[in-house]
């Protein structure tokens, strides 16, 4: 890039660029969440594209109003697709979400309750130990909450476990004889 050149757009850049902007300025481009500034850079990017090609522009002030109008066009464009991206991943992700008349949820459902139902069966002490260590409390953490010792914690949950296992294995055999 060649010092004259630098110095023929600084120059029609002083000389223009309040048209510029005004011309921006009647889009009322914010309302669109767009800055003017941004606007403004492309118009100067491809006004100094227009210098470097030394193409022959009659009327400036014309040509310099199509840029303004094309660089507003091209940016509005720009956001609608962003924004019809946007919608679309939303769709999609509405449109994936579990349906809760699928077989899987309801399956996963059942299978809820009829955990809830044998846990609510287990021993007091049992049962509560099951029921911590079910919402992902490890056996140190679960006996610092009751203050017993690891080895109490450990010996109630295993054997809350087994009954559990022992509940749902009765449980499924009802369900298969019916």
């Amino acid at each position: 890039m060649n010092k004259d050149a630098e110095k023929e757009f600084e120059a029609f850049l002083l000389r223009f660029m309040g048209f510029i902007r005004a011309h921006i300025g009647k889009y009322n481009i914010q309302r669109y969440g767009l800055d003017p500034d941004d606007i403004a850079q492309e118009v100067r990017i491809k006004i100094w594209k227009l210098l470097e090609s030394e193409k022959n522009v009659v009327n400036y002030s014309s040509y310099i109003k199509k840029i303004v109008n094309s660089s507003v066009i091209d940016q509005i464009r720009k956001l609608r697709r962003q924004e019809e991206i946007f919608l679309r991943e939303v769709q999609n992700h509405v449109s994936d979400r579990e349906d809760p008349y699928k077989p899987e949820y309801l399956r996963a459902a059942m299978m809820k309750e009829m955990i809830g139902r044998a846990v609510e069966g287990l021993i007091a002490s049992r049962r509560n130990v099951v029921k911590l260590y079910l919402l992902n409390m490890g056996i140190e953490e679960i006996s610092r909450y009751y203050g017993w010792s690891v080895h109490k914690t450990r010996n109630l949950l295993y054997r809350g476990l087994a009954d559990l296992r022992e509940t749902m294995r009765k449980t499924e055999l009802d369900h298969e004889n019916e």
